[in-house]
């Protein structure tokens, strides 16, 4: 048998990563901070949380962290849906199933 991690058995994938995101584009906590606040471990050095906010199209280069501090999460879904963009679309959806 092949080694396991146990780091996903608790939650479900549409559980986790809208955390990911809002730690990082509403707290803009770092990717490892993220990680370090939801796996209490840094063995990843971020590219664990960096891997899943690329696959849901937010660039993770630094210029999204933090871009929602000052709005709420309604207010983001909101102006989210109203884009052509099927990344905006695909995070607002995440986001209001959690959250909303």
């Amino acid at each position: 048998m092949f080694k396991t991690y146990d780091l996903f058995s608790h939650r479900s994938i549409n559980d986790l990563v809208p955390e990911i995101m809002y730690y990082y584009l509403f707290q803009g906590l770092s990717l490892t901070a993220i990680e370090e606040k939801m796996f209490r471990t840094e063995d990843y050095h971020g590219w664990l949380s960096k891997t899943f906010l690329n696959y849901y199209g937010i660039d993770t280069d630094k210029t999204n962290k933090g871009i929602y501090a000052n709005k709420t999460i309604p207010e983001v879904v909101e102006e989210l849906y109203k884009s052509s963009n099927i990344a905006h679309l695909r995070v607002a959806k995440l986001l209001k199933e959690k959250y909303l």
